[in-house]
C-alpha cells in the first residue's frame, strides 16, 4: 500500500475513535457500541495499509501520534465503561435477593412464612 492509503486509514480510524470516545465519556454505551463495526473496519483498513511498510512523510508523525493518544484514551474509557457496567450488575445482583426475601405473604395461621432459600441467579453482560 501507499503512504496515501496509510494516511487515509489513519484519518478514518481517528474519526471513529473520536466519535466513540465522545460517547464513552458521556457513558452513552449504546452509541459507543454502534461504532464497533466502523472501528473494526477502520482498524483492518489501517492494518492492510501498513502491510507493505510504505515510507511515510514526516508530516504523518503528528497524525500517528494523535491516533496513538486517541487509542490510549479509548482503552481507558472502555475500561471505565466496563467497570461502571460491572458495578450496576453487582448492585442488581445484591438487590434481587433482598427484594425476593421481602416479597413474602402469609403462612398458616396468618403468620409470615419462614424465609426461603434464594434460588441461584446469574447475570451476564458484555461491553
Amino acid at each position: 500500500m501507499t503512504a496515501t492509503a496509510v494516511l487515509a486509514a489513519t484519518a478514518a480510524l481517528t474519526a471513529v475513535l473520536r466519535a466513540e470516545n465522545e460517547a464513552l465519556a458521556a457513558l452513552d454505551i449504546p452509541t459507543a457500541n454502534r461504532h464497533l463495526a466502523d472501528k473494526t473496519a477502520a482498524t483492518e483498513q489501517l492494518t492492510q495499509a501498513l502491510r507493505g511498510k510504505p515510507a511515510l512523510p514526516e508530516s504523518a508523525r503528528a497524525d500517528i501520534a494523535a491516533l496513538m493518544a486517541l487509542s490510549a484514551e479509548n482503552r481507558r474509557l472502555l475500561e471505565r465503561a466496563m467497570l461502571a457496567q460491572k458495578r450496576v450488575l453487582a448492585c442488581i445482583a445484591r438487590a434481587v435477593p433482598r427484594a425476593l426475601a421481602q416479597a413474602g405473604g402469609y403462612g398458616a395461621g396468618g403468620r409470615a412464612p419462614p424465609p426461603r432459600q434464594m434460588p441461584p441467579i446469574a447475570l451476564s453482560s458484555s461491553a
